[in-house]
């Protein structure tokens, strides 16, 4: 089998990140597609303009106001870009109705001379595989199609490189989901094929944050009690966070107690007295 092919492979079980350069006469260095976070975390995306699989029209800002989670792929593949939106779709469809009306998704196809019919088609495909598995905004969900100039612009603010093997006819691109703010911030990167609802959750509201509201006590302790591991591409817990609230919790909770056994003490004393 084809050296390249080969990376394909790896690349559809894992993040791109954990890869090593390629053995062989292969020149293909995978640090190539890595998205060094640190540089585009917290930076604006361009307001480019793109067309849905429908033939509308929509430029990003469109979808301001809401979170935005970003799918990058091409719309021929058929490796790894059909199984990066299912395990998104899965994922959303586990999150709860609340929280489904307050984000968009948007899967952008890299390849300029992609069309709309074939944004449709991938549309299609998903919704057949995915059945029971769609989350509840689905209709909302653009597949899209843009022009060569837009695109450079788009993934050259996210850090988002991908080559075409003429040997093998496909492209090379790491798999990935970007998550944007409501005003097209860089919040989050969460890498591989099957991202947990939870993670997605997380980093929703996290891109959400101090833009939709103020979030119920339940959301505001999700943020806090977990953190996102750059070495993994997900979340865990922030043990000293957790520690530090469960320490706070026990202080007020002997506060309490102390407080109302001598108020309980001063009431005996007092009706001792009395008598």
């Amino acid at each position: 089998m084809r050296i390249l092919f080969l990376i394909l492979l790896l690349l559809i079980a894992a993040p791109v990140e954990s890869f090593a350069p390629s053995a062989g006469n292969s020149t293909f260095d995978a640090q190539s597609l890595k998205i060094n976070e640190d540089d585009y975390l917290g930076k604006s995306v361009p307001d480019i303009a793109f067309t849905d699989e429908r033939g509308t029209q929509y430029k990003l800002s469109d979808f301001a106001g809401k979170p935005l989670i970003l799918s990058i792929v091409y719309y021929t593949c058929y490796q790894s870009c059909p199984i990066l939106n299912e395990g998104l779709s899965t994922a959303l469809s586990k999150i709860d109705m609340k929280l489904g009306k307050d984000y968009n998704v948007i899967t952008l196809s890299f390849d300029h001379k992609e069309n709309a019919a074939l944004a449709a088609q991938f549309r299609k495909n998903l919704d057949v595989k995915m059945k029971g598995d769609i989350p509840a905004n689905f209709e909302k969900w653009i597949f899209a199609v843009s022009a060569e100039r837009d695109i450079k612009a788009l993934t050259d603010s996210v850090g988002y490189r991908f080559f075409f093997s003429t040997e093998d006819k496909m492209f090379v691109h790491p798999n990935v989901y970007v998550f944007l703010s409501p005003d097209r911030k860089i919040t989050r990167y969460l890498f591989g094929l099957y991202p947990s609802s939870f993670d997605i959750k997380i980093a929703l509201l996290e891109s959400a944050k101090g833009k939709v509201g103020k979030f119920p006590l339940v959301s505001v302790v999700a943020l806090a009690c977990y953190k996102y591991d750059a070495a993994t591409g997900v979340y865990r817990l922030n043990l000293p966070v957790i520690f530090a609230s469960i320490g706070f919790s026990l202080g007020a909770l002997t506060g309490l107690i102390v407080f109302l056994y001598s108020r309980n003490l001063k009431k005996k004393k007092g009706l001792i007295i009395s008598r």
